[in-house]
């Protein structure tokens, strides 16, 4: 929870990287302004995704659950995950709420920011893909596929 609520925070941060234009849109929610960038820690960097939520319908869209997975495009592999979750009651009708959602894991200060010899890997290597669940809906909606990470880096919020 405390990674969730320090996540949410980042997003003030982030300056735009513009990751997909499109929206989506799934049980009365509109999703956009999708941004891939890197949280910087003094560990490395964490993974992260941006994006904004409105509610586009007259009533209650009920409670919106996300998951976020960071592949690794060399290893075919999922590399972190994340969750979040927005409550019914943070996006009454015609509303709008911004949501950033970290990644689990990090990579190192040098994969993230490179050194002399070779450059960074962090944007060329991952690939974000984000679903959620609307409502009471079971079904997972898919919202963002394979999107690529972008260099972009902002200092974290511990």
């Amino acid at each position: 929870m405390r990674l969730i609520l320090a996540t949410l925070l980042t997003t003030a941060l982030a300056a735009p990287a513009v990751a997909q234009s499109n929206v989506a849109h799934a049980g009365g929610a509109e999703f956009f302004g999708f941004k891939t960038y890197w949280a910087q820690k003094r560990e490395g960097c964490r993974p992260m995704i941006s994006f904004k939520i409105r509610n586009t319908s007259s009533g209650n869209v009920g409670p919106i659950e996300f998951h976020m997975d960071v592949v690794d495009n060399d290893k075919k592999s999922v590399f972190a995950g994340g969750l979040a979750s927005v409550p019914s009651t943070d996006l009454p009708p015609g509303q709008t709420k911004e949501v950033a959602i970290g990644g689990d894991h990090d990579i190192t200060p040098r994969d993230c920011l490179g050194d002399m010899h070779e450059m960074a890997f962090s944007g060329i290597h991952f690939a974000v893909r984000l679903s959620a669940t609307v409502g009471q809906d079971p079904a997972a909606v898919e919202i963002v596929r394979d999107e690529p990470m972008q260099e972009e880096r902002v200092p974290a919020q511990d």
